[in-house]
């Protein structure tokens, strides 16, 4: 490309956008929904990799029996915090600026939690578990970037978190010990950093803007069907590993329940990126709200280990079929803005704050 083909006022001071000709192909600069559904399958892994240990480690080292869930509540709460961070770098310096941070923040945060526990500080721990959550909510805003061609694409992304969820049984027998399992995490989200830096630093102007409308109603339906969901979600993902650790449950079992629960919170987004017209939004979000709730029942009735483990992939089926859901309401019509997109993930993060909190 010569000097001569770039547009002076799309590369003027302050504005920040590709440098592409205007006959350069649209795909080869937006469409890198590989990439992003693989820095979004580590994040899962990452994820999943913590909550096998998080909540038993808590409980070990709280102080007292009501700042147990301190440590998962503030991942929750960083990941809310993330949301409009995350959106905002997005726009402002690009999509390799945004999530080379937040893998940057995942990696320090899985490293300082390996290190509290050498040391049995809670506060550690908790500052830690703060760190991996803002991960999270930068990772949350890849399925938003690979949805705006369309819906199909925040799809796939989705999707490439059920393998990864597959993999953190093999993963956590491999490492043997909390600590070396939170390391992992860590290093998973190095892994994540250096993907990221072969993303492009932004899209050009007319995808970035394209198809943006008004807040509708679907919006405000995704958003509170979204936050129900996210606060059963977040209640089961605390309650369930303690409930089956109280039923005498190894850390091999729990670890494999939280993996198929994870896999089960990311599979049916591979059939719905396959075959959509079988996930018809709103009877999806419904269909997935009662499955969320009868999962919950189970869990918090602690008959066996079987059926908390039933229960935690009953939420996590369920979970995966209201957030298809969702998905699809939001960028199959008009796109909203990044700061709606931004609104929308916090009110889901909040919301599973909250659920972690109350239980």
């Amino acid at each position: 490309m010569s000097v001569d083909q770039i547009d002076e006022d799309a590369m003027r001071v302050g504005r920040l956008a590709c440098a592409c000709p205007p006959g350069a192909d649209r795909e080869a600069v937006t469409d890198n929904r590989a990439i992003l559904a693989a820095c979004f399958g580590l994040a899962v892994l990452a994820q999943a990799l913590t909550l096998t240990v998080l909540p038993e480690q808590s409980r070990l080292l709280a102080p007292t029996a009501e700042r147990m869930g301190w440590p998962f509540a503030l991942l929750l709460v960083g990941a809310a915090l993330a949301t409009f961070p995350a959106a905002m770098l997005v726009d402002a310096f690009g999509r390799r600026a945004a999530f080379g941070l937040g893998a940057s923040l995942g990696a320090a945060g899985g490293a300082l939690c390996a290190f509290s526990l050498t040391r049995g500080n809670f506060f550690a721990l908790c500052l830690g578990a703060f760190w991996l959550g803002l991960a999270q909510g930068f990772a949350l805003f890849y399925r938003h970037i690979a949805a705006q061609g369309s819906a199909r694409g925040g799809l796939v992304v989705l999707a490439g978190g059920a393998g990864a969820a597959l993999a953190a049984p093999l993963v956590v027998s491999v490492t043997g010990s909390p600590g070396a399992t939170l390391l992992a995490a860590a290093a998973l989200h190095i892994v994540a950093l250096a993907l990221s830096v072969r993303l492009p630093h932004a899209l050009r102007g007319e995808a970035a803007s394209h198809a943006q409308g008004r807040l509708s109603g679907r919006f405000a339906l995704a958003t509170l069907a979204g936050a129900v969901a996210w606060f059963v979600m977040a209640a089961g993902m605390l309650h369930g590993p303690l409930t089956l650790a109280v039923c005498s449950a190894g850390p091999a079992l729990i670890g494999g329940a939280m993996g198929w629960h994870l896999f089960a919170m990311y599979g049916p987004a591979a059939l719905a990126a396959r075959w959509p017209s079988l996930f018809p939004p709103i009877p999806a979000a419904a269909a997935g709200l009662l499955i969320m709730f009868a999962g919950a029942g189970a869990i918090y009735a602690g008959a066996s280990i079987a059926s908390v483990a039933a229960g935690l992939i009953a939420i996590g089926v369920g979970w995966s079929l209201v957030n298809v859901a969702t998905l699809r309401m939001l960028h199959e019509a008009a796109r909203p803005p990044c700061a709606a997109l931004a609104l929308h993930d916090f009110c889901l993060l909040g919301a599973a704050a909250a659920g972690a909190l109350m239980f």
